[in-house]
């Protein structure tokens, strides 16, 4: 698939509400210290972290995840 085209493939409210959920489950679960995983885009590799610590002072730069914050 070309670049111009991914937009066709958006992930819906519900499959991103489904991953981070999941993810949740994941890091509650399965994750032991970090992970790093490459996926390819069609933009490119994307490299995924995933870590129990981050960099001292970087938590802010943090957006979270789950729970969803509350729409209101």
């Amino acid at each position: 698939m070309a670049a111009e085209d991914a937009t066709a493939d958006r992930m819906t409210d519900a499959e991103i509400h489904q991953l981070a959920a999941l993810l949740t489950r994941y890091a509650a679960q399965e994750l032991d210290q970090f992970e790093h995983w490459r996926v390819e885009s069609p933009y490119g590799p994307v490299f995924i972290d995933i870590s129990r610590r981050c960099a001292p002072g970087a938590e802010d730069a943090y957006h979270v995840l789950w729970p969803p914050p509350d729409p209101h």
